[in-house]
């Protein structure tokens, strides 16, 4: 990630000098801008010595570490103990190293005279805009404790519903690649091994036997080509997903696959509302918490629409009938947010949009282990079985013959 020097005019008139990191001059300059500053020159900056490793970490803090932080940082600043001597007690500590490092960038900043959130909002390519919108609002309402307090539950809660939906998803998977494992086995080895046995025998093979025997021959013959066509396909999903447009479309693809698109849809929706409401409850105007929101959501068409939504917001429209237009929220949220709008309480009505979504999410996710999974061992016994019968059903006309 390249790291910028920019010169700028803060929004209390100070004109300012400071190092970030960003993707690009462009996109740098428009979230500066975004925040209230005028910029001045943005020059290109070279990283040396830690700056260097630094620019180096391109993802985010991995959620458990990052909670981690917060959470000890959270106990050091209910203790009464100054920010400085908060990130200075974490810093000792220790821990990963590249989070240490940044930790030493941030406690130097803030040692200088920076604001929190500005010494964490340099580093954009690690800090989402959420949290330092959460930094910032807790520095303006002096209740920086509380703030972090928020953050962090929203982080625990967060983490929860991934979890349930990653931990829901796994056990199909793992089952459909085994059984796929078992079955490839069976054509591959068994199958081959049994025909050649009834060949050399002479034996006269039934129609469901000699329709599998002309299957795996087939199959035998071109799993060369098979299996090329399915490397083809892994490498044009891949490279796909890392374009903009087929990111945005494969993400589109994802939220139409019958019952796991509206699972993924709700989770979304669930996010965002959540988001929106810590983000609007600190403080932060409408739009520039829609545009944080969105940044939360790894689905990329659905952060294109709301990204429309803010165009439509900056035009003057209203935030319930902007979402409408661009039609990314099911009908109920439309209604229920429309409803806040209309009776000035968005974030509460957001809280219990976020907690309805969630609990749909959960049972979708019950129906997924109760039913989906004993559904894929029938499907799966069903071909394995068939496989074993078509086998051994010469085995038993034989036996009936000489009987």
């Amino acid at each position: 990630m390249p790291s910028f020097r920019c010169k700028m005019t803060t929004p209390e008139g100070k004109v300012v000098q400071r190092r970030f990191f960003a993707s690009s001059k462009a996109a740098l300059k428009e979230e500066l801008e975004r925040e209230g500053n005028f910029v001045l020159e943005i020059n290109r900056a070279e990283p040396v010595g830690e700056i260097l490793r630094l620019g180096a970490i391109k993802k985010p803090i991995k959620t458990k570490h990052f909670l981690a932080f917060n959470q000890e940082f959270l106990v050091l600043i209910k203790a009464g103990l100054p920010i400085l001597s908060a990130l200075d007690a974490i810093i000792e500590k220790g821990g990963n190293p590249e989070f240490v490092d940044i930790l030493k960038e941030i406690r130097n900043d803030v040692a200088g005279g920076e604001s929190l959130s500005t010494a964490f909002s340099r580093f954009r390519h690690i800090f989402s805009g959420l949290y330092v919108a959460t930094l910032r609002a807790g520095e303006k309402s002096g209740n920086l404790a509380y703030a972090l307090d928020r953050h962090i539950e929203y982080l625990k809660k967060m983490e929860e519903i991934r979890k349930k939906v990653v931990s829901a998803s796994v056990y199909p998977v793992i089952l459909t690649v085994v059984s796929l494992f078992a079955l490839i086995f069976l054509l591959a080895y068994v199958v081959p091994t049994f025909t050649k046995t009834y060949f050399e025998a002479g034996t006269k093979l039934p129609a469901l036997t000699l329709a599998l025997v002309h299957f795996t021959t087939g199959f035998r013959q071109n799993i060369v080509l098979i299996l090329a066509l399915f490397l083809a396909a892994v490498l044009g999903f891949y490279y796909a997903k890392r374009t903009e447009t087929g990111a945005v479309h494969l993400d589109r693809a994802k939220l139409r696959i019958p019952f796991f698109g509206q699972l993924f849809l709700h989770y979304y929706v669930s996010r965002f509302a959540r988001t929106l409401a810590m983000v609007l409850a600190g403080g932060i105007p409408l739009l520039e918490a829609v545009r944080i929101s969105a940044g939360t959501l790894r689905n990329r068409f659905m952060r294109e629409k709301l990204d429309e939504v803010t165009h439509l917001l900056e035009q003057g429209e209203g935030f319930s009938r902007s979402l409408s237009k661009v039609s990314v929220l099911p009908g109920l949220a439309l209604r229920m947010i429309d409803a806040g709008e209309n009776s000035g309480a968005m974030e509460d009505v957001l809280l219990d949009l976020a907690e309805f979504y969630e609990s749909d999410v959960e049972t979708r996710l019950a129906i997924l282990t109760s039913a989906i999974e004993p559904g894929l061992m029938i499907i799966m016994g069903l071909l394995i079985g068939f496989v074993v019968l078509a086998m051994y059903l010469p085995i038993f006309q034989m036996a009936s013959t000489v009987v």
